[in-house]
């Protein structure tokens, strides 16, 4: 897909690093030394069937794995749904491992209670020590704002369970308010991910899942809040189609486009995403996804921005081109 727009790609990326110029340039550092690489946090869920063989192929096109494989009841205690092929594959290809955790009862409700915020704390902290996960990555999208307070205590509570040397990472939703406390969170948390993606999706109108100016502009608010040392962009590897005149869209990974959406695929400059018209059996249709381009745009404004990293949501939706663009751009490999 989009396989005539790949040699461009590389050709301009290769450019941009080795002339210091366009969207993605950085200034070297004092003494000429080459700018630091980007952080790449690769998410992964379990709605995809087929193996990461793209991944394991190119391990050095990613820092660090989150799988979504970990959830909090409302007694704080931790329910595991691991799977050990993934880990036994991720391992052997020394893939640091930082699992996502999330809030499996959808309501925060363990926060409220000193008691079982604290459980839920050391319960997360015992699991990434018994299993040797380099960190976690807690999600909980987000806490209610009436619990901004008890979010703060359960991050420093994990911090004090869980050694220096054990990284974490907190997704962060766009316009949730006052849910984050950053003058507290930014001393316990290395880094926020900036879900920085479904500006629309299932249930709106059609439109771009993460319009550029929208993303930047986002961006731009967390940035008075945050280093942007600690900020990872989040960047989809999917998009929506819906049928014309309906809010009711579904979920198309990068790498199931279709044949027929590349062959309609045009390029917004507006939003700077790219989408597609087609004819469906079901009638015509609509699509909005993030292209290698956008992909390749969004990586240039975390270089612009000076971010620690990229957070890609994810993995499973990506295909070789995907992790070739990552290994061209701010991949680890020496």
């Amino acid at each position: 897909m989009s396989k005539t727009w790949i040699p461009k790609l590389l050709m301009l990326t290769a450019a941009a690093l080795a002339g210091g110029c366009g969207l993605g340039a950085r200034a070297a550092k004092p003494g000429g030394s080459a700018p630091q690489k980007l952080q790449v946090l690769a998410f992964w869920a379990n709605d995809v069937t087929t193996p990461l063989t793209d991944l394991y192929t190119h391990p050095h096109a990613v820092t660090d794995l989150a799988p979504f494989w970990y959830s909090v009841d409302a007694y704080g205690g931790v329910t595991a749904h691991v799977n050990t092929t993934i880990l036994s594959e991720v391992q052997k290809n020394h893939i640091a491992v930082t699992p996502l955790v999330n809030d499996g009862t959808g309501t925060q409700a363990f926060l409220n209670s000193p008691v079982t915020r604290v459980a839920a704390a050391r319960n997360i902290a015992d699991m990434v020590g018994k299993m040797h996960f380099q960190g976690v990555n807690i999600d909980f999208e987000p806490a209610h704002t009436h619990l901004v307070n008890q979010l703060s205590g359960f991050m420093i509570d994990l911090r004090d369970f869980l050694p220096r040397s054990d990284s974490i990472t907190m997704d962060i939703v766009p316009h949730s308010g006052g849910a984050y406390n950053y003058g507290i969170l930014n001393r316990e948390v290395n880094q926020f991910v900036l879900m920085s993606y479904d500006e629309h999706d299932d249930g709106s109108v059609e439109g771009p899942v993460a319009a550029t100016p929208w993303v930047e502009n986002i961006l731009k608010r967390l940035l008075t809040t945050v280093p942007a040392s600690k900020v990872d962009l989040g960047i989809a590897l999917y998009g929506y189609s819906w049928p014309v005149g309906s809010t009711h869209a579904a979920t198309i990974p990068y790498n199931s486009v279709t044949p027929t959406m590349d062959r309609n695929a045009q390029w917004s400059t507006q939003y700077q995403e790219t989408y597609a018209r087609y004819n469906s059996a079901s009638g015509p249709m609509i699509a909005w996804w993030e292209s290698l381009q956008g992909m390749n745009q969004k990586i240039n404004l975390a270089k612009q921005d000076h971010l620690a990293g990229v957070a890609l949501w994810h993995i499973g939706y990506a295909n070789n081109a995907v992790m070739q663009l990552l290994l061209h751009q701010i991949g680890t490999q020496p």
